[in-house]
C-alpha cells in the first residue's frame, strides 16, 4: 500500500511538459495520455478544440479544426473522415488511447464520443447523435442520445468506455465488442445518492467523471455534490464529502468527513488509489480506500497561481481539470487555466 505522505524537496523538480515557456502555447489543456510507445496527446477546451501531441519539447497538433467556440458557433457537420484536420469538435473534455492505438474523445458539446485512429487519421464516431438529450440504452452506441458526455474512461482490461453522461446524471458504459450502450449508475435526477441503495436506482446529480479500479470498484465524481462515489456489487457508498457541501478541510482525515469543491476528473493510480482534480480548490487530493482517509499531492488549495516549485506541493495550480500517471511513473497534471502540462513525481 502506497503511504499518503507528503513530498519533500528531495524530490526532482516540476517541469512543463507542454505550454509556454517550454514549448508551443496549448489552450486550455483539459486531458491527456499516452500510447504504447510513452507519446503524450491532449485535448483542449473550448476556445482552440484541439487535439495535440508532444514529442521532446515539441508540440504538433493533430486534430480538429481550430476555432473559439466562445465567441463563434461551430459551422459545419461533425466531419468524421480520414482528414483529422477537417474534424469540428466542440469543448472536449476528456481522451484515453486504446491499446490498439485510438484515441476516445468526449467531444462534449457534440454530444458524442469520437475516435482518432492515431496511425490513419481517421475520425468516426462511437456514440451519440449530435442531439442532446437521453436514449438508446441497450441499442447501438452510434445511435444512444447523450447530453454532454464529460469522460470516456477505459476499463482496466481495455474492453469497455464508461461515460460520464453530466446532463443525464448517469454513468453509461459502451462495450466495444458489442457496440451496445446501457446506464450503469444513477437515476437521472439531480441529488446525491443514499449509501446502501442500488447504483440504478439512486439520484447521481451532475456525474462528471467515472473510473474503474482493478477490482471492479466503479468510482463516480459529482461535480454539483463535490463528492466522491464508490460503486461495488451495484450498491453505492459515498467515500470522500458524505455531507455533499463546498469546502476544502479533511486532509490527513476520513474521505468521509472531508470536503471538496467543484472536483472534475479522478483516475485510480497503480495501488487502487483516487487521485482527484479538487478543480476549484487549485490542487489534486488522494484518496486510499484502504484507509478511507484523504490526502494532499499537488497544488496550494484555494490559491491559484503559476509558481513552479521544487515539488507539486509547493506549485501554483489554476483549476487544473485533468490527471494521469505517465508511463515514467510522475504525475502529469493539465493545469488548465495556466494553459499548460506539468509533471512531478509521484509516490
Amino acid at each position: 500500500m502506497m503511504a499518503l505522505t507528503p513530498f519533500t524537496s528531495a524530490h526532482a523538480a516540476v517541469e512543463i511538459v507542454a505550454g509556454a515557456p517550454k514549448t508551443e502555447a496549448v489552450s486550455e489543456p483539459f486531458s491527456i495520455d499516452f500510447d504504447s510507445k510513452g507519446v503524450a496527446y491532449g485535448v483542449e477546451f473550448t476556445k482552440s478544440n484541439r487535439i495535440f501531441r508532444v514529442t521532446g519539447d515539441r508540440v504538433e497538433f493533430i486534430a480538429g479544426m481550430a476555432h473559439n467556440a466562445e465567441k463563434t458557433k461551430p459551422v459545419g457537420d461533425m466531419h468524421d473522415g480520414p482528414d483529422p484536420l477537417q474534424a469540428v469538435f466542440h469543448g472536449m473534455h476528456d481522451l484515453q488511447i486504446t491499446r490498439d492505438g485510438r484515441a476516445i474523445i468526449a467531444d462534449a458539446f457534440n454530444h458524442r464520443i469520437r475516435s482518432l485512429d492515431l496511425k490513419s487519421g481517421q475520425i468516426s464516431t462511437i456514440a451519440g447523435t449530435g442531439t442532446a438529450g437521453f436514449g438508446g440504452d441497450g441499442g447501438p452506441a452510434t445511435a444512444a442520445i447523450l447530453n454532454s458526455p464529460m469522460t470516456t474512461t477505459l476499463s482496466p482490461d481495455g474492453m469497455r468506455i464508461y461515460v460520464a453522461d453530466i446532463g443525464n446524471h448517469r454513468t453509461r458504459m459502451i462495450d466495444l465488442g458489442s457496440g451496445i450502450i446501457t446506464t450503469v449508475a444513477g437515476n437521472g435526477q439531480r441529488g446525491l445518492p443514499a449509501d446502501g441503495t442500488a447504483a440504478l436506482e439512486t439520484p447521481m446529480g451532475d456525474t462528471r467523471a467515472v473510473a474503474q479500479a482493478r477490482d471492479g470498484t466503479l468510482y463516480v465524481l459529482l461535480r454539483g455534490g463535490n463528492s466522491l462515489v464508490a460503486i461495488k456489487d451495484g450498491k453505492v457508498e459515498t467515500v470522500v464529502n458524505a455531507s455533499g457541501k463546498k469546502g476544502y478541510s479533511g486532509d490527513g482525515g476520513p474521505g468521509r468527513e472531508a470536503t471538496l469543491n467543484g472536483p472534475k476528473y479522478i483516475i485510480v493510480d497503480a495501488e487502487d488509489n483516487v487521485l482527484i482534480a479538487d478543480t476549484e480548490n487549485d490542487c489534486v487530493r488522494r484518496y486510499s480506500p484502504k484507509s478511507g482517509k484523504i490526502d494532499l499531492v499537488a497544488g496550494l488549495p484555494q490559491k491559484a497561481g503559476d509558481k513552479i516549485g521544487a515539488h507539486l506541493l509547493d506549485t501554483e495550480l489554476k483549476r487544473p481539470h485533468g490527471l494521469r500517471i505517465g508511463p515514467d511513473g510522475r504525475l502529469y497534471i493539465t493545469d488548465s487555466f495556466n494553459n499548460r502540462v506539468l509533471r512531478g513525481d509521484y509516490k
